[in-house]
């Protein structure tokens, strides 16, 4: 969808204009006056000649030639009649401010979503709040806002009108190429104004307060954009919890869709998401003033040893390490420091509190100049005109003049005396990070986005019989378990039986001792209606169990050798509303209810994406010799997750779900022991 006419229109048409102070028609005629934008611009309102030295138009019509974009500042009940008449009058794109969903007119809102997608129209809205393009000096809102005319690097695209005015209106070292409120996004999304965003060369990184997705496979494309154009996508997305689901739901009208999804969505594409406005910010942030990002980790500089704890603490709960130094620079560092206070990264060089200012300059010069060092900051609690935060302030400029490394200031506490003192860091240039924890989240980001990087799994081919099979309905357990072998995993052979007769027929091949399995119809879950016996010796205690089986669930059943291992483990597959086929990985048994150890995938998951995700499971030491259990090579357990991605790729259209539980797993053996896979009716 083209946005050219919709975000960098040449002429703005204003339906609703007013010349009453403190109106909604008013102030958004004051954001337009306030701004540099160059091109036409047509209040309209019948009342008025003129608004704010604007000549002001009856109506459309009037204007006389086509216009780019129309914004509608009119109550719900006219913006039925209006849209039609934009589109009459052959406007190229709208904005629609009101709240369409109205009790009197149940049908409102799908009527114009209907006028506005039959005449092919971009649409800001309904239940906007409007935009800004800072490039071009133009802001339409109905609201009024500071920061007009500064211009920055920082596209923010929300689906909460009130998180795009928090983060774009309440931080001032925050600084924006473009602020989208894309309210309901029925017609224009999310999605659209992403890769607008993408393409503006003024676009440093991308901001997303995300809800729902209406156009997956554009979400899909814009994230691939994004990692072409090496740009970073740092998105908050919520529906996290069943009700802030529903919320969402309700909020946009989209579906926030399963969570786990969402993440290895995010995971695969290198997207960077935050849980909070403040961690949302600090990233935006560091992105913002160093798009360049070196080698090594973080050094630190604190005022306190109370403070270089509390940093400590929250590091580990961010699961940030700081960068480990040379001998040589620990032994620079050591030399400065007054008597008692140890060279160390984070770095304590408080003693008396004589001549501060050089020792803490001098200490984060020589900790950034290490190879390790990628970053550095000072933490202290930021306050206007306190000589310990303007002497720390000097610092960490000058440590940043003497190596031109990232650097920033973290205040552990957010308060409101430090304006002054906020702006004399930003000109350093540097960010001001707010909050410990939030603060090392976003270092942590900002380290994570460098260190990514985007890969395809490798699909493997298939010999010219993959194309000729189906999958239709829910398969039996032993076609399961033949179809993982034709796609390379390794399977407990199973015998078909439906007599005693079948029994005497194999009972030769049997490798004793087997476990005897009903194979009726319609019991997926066979445990739990005793359908499952184990540990059978001989002959004569399968015949028994045999007779015993039928007899209670019916004749047909599977036979197949008793496999000892170690530990558990799930491979499953299930299809998403949103993004299709994703695969699941996870503790199997039934540790698969009980700790609900997983991780979610998409099939074309890189080999880095899945032992990264294997690692992370809580479950991971049982693979890696953990009280005397043997060691899993890690390779041979992701060519296993591999060839199971294989399949769900290959088969994606066919497959419904997969569950394979248990997978067996003992040193180098892997095995499928019981598989359930449903066709996509």
């Amino acid at each position: 969808m083209d946005l050219q006419s919709l975000l960098n229109p040449q002429s703005v048409a204003l339906i609703g204009a007013s010349n009453k102070p403190g109106s909604l028609g008013f102030e958004m005629m004051e954001m337009i006056a306030e701004g540099t934008f160059t091109g036409k611009v047509y209040p309209i309102n019948p009342k008025y000649d003129e608004i704010l030295g604007m000549k002001c138009f009856p109506d459309l019509e009037s204007i006389g030639h086509q216009v780019d974009l129309v914004v509608l500042s009119v109550a719900a009940k006219r913006v039925l009649a209006q849209v039609e008449n934009i589109i009459e009058n052959k406007a190229k794109s709208i904005v629609i401010f009101a709240n369409c969903v109205l009790e009197e007119d149940l049908e409102l809102e799908e009527k114009v979503v209907k006028k506005c997608r039959e005449a092919n129209i971009p649409v800001m809205g309904h239940n906007a709040m409007g935009f800004y393009n800072n490039d071009i000096g133009l802001r339409i809102c109905g609201f009024r806002a500071p920061d007009a005319n500064i211009k920055g690097n920082i596209a923010l695209i929300s689906q909460s009108g009130s998180v795009f005015s928090t983060i774009g209106h309440n931080e001032p070292q925050l600084k924006f190429n473009l602020q989208v409120a894309t309210g309901t996004g029925h017609i224009t999304s999310l999605e659209d104004y992403m890769k607008y965003a993408l393409e503006q060369s003024s676009t440093k990184v991308i901001a997303v307060y995300m809800e729902s997705v209406r156009k997956p496979e554009e979400f899909i494309e814009a994230l691939i954009m994004s990692v072409t154009k090496k740009i970073p996508v740092v998105i908050m997305k919520v529906g996290k919890s069943e009700l802030g689901a529903e919320f969402a739901k309700s909020h946009t009208g989209g579906l926030a869709g399963n969570d786990d999804v969402f993440q290895a969505v995010f995971d695969h594409y290198g997207v960077i998401r935050v849980d909070s406005l403040q961690e949302f910010a600090n990233t935006l942030s560091l992105f913002s003033y160093f798009p360049e990002i070196p080698a090594g980790g973080l050094v630190a500089v604190v005022d306190s040893g109370g403070e270089r704890n509390l940093l400590a603490d929250d590091a580990e709960y961010a699961e940030l390490d700081f960068a480990t130094l040379s001998d040589n620079t620990m032994s620079e560092l050591s030399q400065i420091q007054e008597y008692g206070q140890l060279a160390a990264n984070p770095l304590d060089p408080w003693g008396t509190g004589i001549d501060f200012e050089r020792i803490f300059t001098d200490s984060l010069t020589i900790m950034l100049m290490d190879d390790n060092a990628a970053i550095g900051i000072i933490s202290q609690d930021l306050r206007d005109g306190y000589y310990l935060s303007n002497g720390c302030i000097d610092a960490l400029r000058k440590s940043h003049e003497n190596t031109k490394k990232p650097v920033a200031f973290l205040t552990n506490f957010s308060g409101t005396r430090r304006g002054e003192a906020t702006k004399l860091v930003n000109n350093i240039p540097a960010p001001l990070l707010v909050g410990t924890k939030e603060g090392l989240l976003a270092i942590k980001h900002y380290l994570y986005y460098r260190d990514f990087t985007f890969s395809e799994g490798n699909i493997q081919e298939m010999d010219d019989k993959s194309n000729e099979i189906i999958v239709k309905g829910t398969l039996s357990e032993i076609d399961s378990l033949f179809l993982l072998e034709k796609f390379g995993l390794v399977i407990n052979k199973p015998y078909a039986v439906e007599s005693l007769a079948d029994i005497e027929v194999i009972q030769h091949e049997l490798d004793y001792p087997v476990v005897l399995k009903t194979a009726e119809d319609g019991i997926l879950h066979k445990s739990n209606v005793g359908g499952v016996v184990l540990n059978l010796q001989n002959n004569e205690e399968l015949k028994d169990a045999y007779e015993k089986l039928s007899n209670k669930l019916g004749c047909r059943a599977i036979i197949a050798p008793m496999v000892t291992f170690e530990s558990e483990f799930i491979l499953g597959m299930k299809q998403d509303a949103n993004f299709g086929p994703m695969v699941v990985v996870g503790a199997g048994g039934i540790l698969t209810e009980l700790i609900n150890d997983k991780f979610v995938i998409l099939p074309n998951a890189s080999r880095t994406e899945i032992e990264r995700n294997i690692k992370a499971l809580k479950s991971y030491p049982l693979l890696t010799g953990f009280r005397g259990k043997e060691l899993v090579p890690i390779d041979t357990f992701i060519d296993t997750i591999q060839k199971f991605c294989h399949m769900v790729e290959t088969l994606s259209a066919q497959l419904g779900e997969v569950d394979i539980n248990p997978v067996g797993v003992k040193g180098d053996k892997i095995i499928a022991l019981d598989a359930l896979i449903i066709g996509n009716e």
